[in-house]
Formats: C-alpha cells, structure tokens, sequence
C-alpha cells in the first residue's frame, strides 16, 4: 500500500461493470489475447525437425549439407516470425519489433487513424486497417501450413528416399539443390511476412505524421497569434495562397 493518506480524498476513476472488468483482468493475467498462427507455427516448427532428423537418421548425413543449412535458416526465420506475430496478436504485450516497431496498443491505435485519414482524404470505405496485421490473419495462416507441406512432402520424403546414400552423382545434386530451393524460398517468405506487416506499419505511421502536419496548417487560421504567424514563416507560397483561400 501507499504511503499518503487518503482521508477525505477522491481519486477519479472509471466505473466498469463486473463483466467489464473481469475482461481487463484477463488481459492483466495475460490470458486476453492469443496467437492466431499459433497451430500454423508449431506445425511448421514440427515439419522442420521431421525434415532435420531424417537427414540427421541418413546413412550419410553429409550428402544432405546443404539441406541443414537451409533448415537452420528457415528455423532461425520462424522464430523471428514468430516472436513478430506474439507482438500483432497481444499475446506479448511487452515486445517490439526489430525498429522499435509496438504492440497491439500502438499497432491498433495507429491503423485505426491511418483508416479514418484514408477514408477523409480518399473515400471508398476500404480497408486500410489491416494490413498492418496480414501475417496473423488468414494469408499468414495459409502460407505456413503450404510451406509445411511443401516441407513433409518434398524435402523429407526426398531424404528418405535416398537415406542409404553414401555419396551424390549428377542427378542426385540437381534434385537435392531443387530442394534446398524450396526450403530457401521458404525461409525468404516467412521473413517477408514480418517485413511487409512492419513496412505497412511505418507506412501509416508516417502518413499518421504528416496527416497531423497538415492538421496544423488548416488550424493556423484559428490561432492567429501565434500559430498563424509561425505558418506564416515556414509554409511554401503554395501552401499560404491555399490557406489564404480558405478565409
């Protein structure tokens, strides 16, 4: 408890109903929010080591090399994905992305002015709000479970075809390349998930920022005094004729 006393005071306060607060609990005990590409990750998770041990289970592990390499990439990709769709979802509330990117707190806040500034400027009721989500919602879902598999149907039904390799030829390079190709494109779509979800959230970040900018010239005429005249110094010609139009 604190320290001061608390006689005769009164301390401002929401009032929620029993319902109302029992949600916001839940999200204090951390079971509000969770990962919807939850299952999609673990399955990928899953086909990767089915695909490393049946290499690691080969005759000759070394005729597969360049197949650990990839899988190592990809797993490394995954756990940045996954660590990037905890953060969208709330299922981390504390985490924040590789450029200072937030949580679901400022993720929402920001496509939900991003939204109303597309729908003032441009109309057309569209959705400009989730984008800044893709990854955990239906696309990030059916990308996972296809490279999964892509992984349990391809890669290691390859390495278990040829278990009892001790050596590769010609044909068997080019087919085990061909593999190491699917997985490293693999990799590179799992990693662009995180980027294209980050890359919408500056995107609308930035048009947050400027949408607020311009904000200020179309108020100056309403603060004359002061705000008008800094306007008045800084603002292009172009700029002060349109706001001149405006009086």
């Amino acid at each position: 408890m604190g320290i001061f006393p608390t006689d005769g005071c009164l301390i401002q306060a929401t009032q929620f109903s029993d319902t109302q607060k029992d949600i916001i609990n839940q999200v204090v005990k951390g079971k509000a929010f969770v990962n919807p590409t939850k299952n999609a990750t673990t399955g990928l998770s899953a086909s990767i080591n089915g695909a490393s041990g049946a290499v690691n289970g080969a005759g000759t592990p070394a005729v597969f090399a360049g197949i650990t390499g990839a899988l190592a990439t990809l797993t490394s990709n995954l756990v940045s994905y996954i660590s990037h769709s905890d953060r969208l979802s709330g299922a981390s509330l504390t985490a924040s992305g590789p450029s200072a990117e937030p949580g679901i707190n400022g993720l929402v806040g920001t496509a939900r002015t991003y939204n109303s500034i597309c729908e003032s400027l441009t109309g057309g009721i569209e959705d400009n709000f989730s984008p800044l989500f893709n990854s955990i919602l239906g696309p990030g879902n059916a990308k996972l479970n296809s490279i999964s598999q892509d992984i349990d149907n391809k890669v290691t039904n390859f390495v278990n075809i040829h278990a009892s390799r001790s050596s590769g030829d010609s044909q068997f390079n080019t087919e085990r390349d061909a593999h190491i190709a699917i997985i490293n494109t693999a990799a590179s779509t799992v990693l662009s998930m995180v980027t294209k979800d980050n890359n919408a959230y500056h995107a609308a970040n930035d048009a947050v920022m400027k949408y607020s900018a311009g904000n200020i010239l179309l108020d100056s005429q309403n603060d004359p005094c002061f705000t008008g005249r800094l306007i008045e110094k800084i603002a292009s010609k172009s700029v002060k004729e349109k706001i001149e139009g405006l009086q």
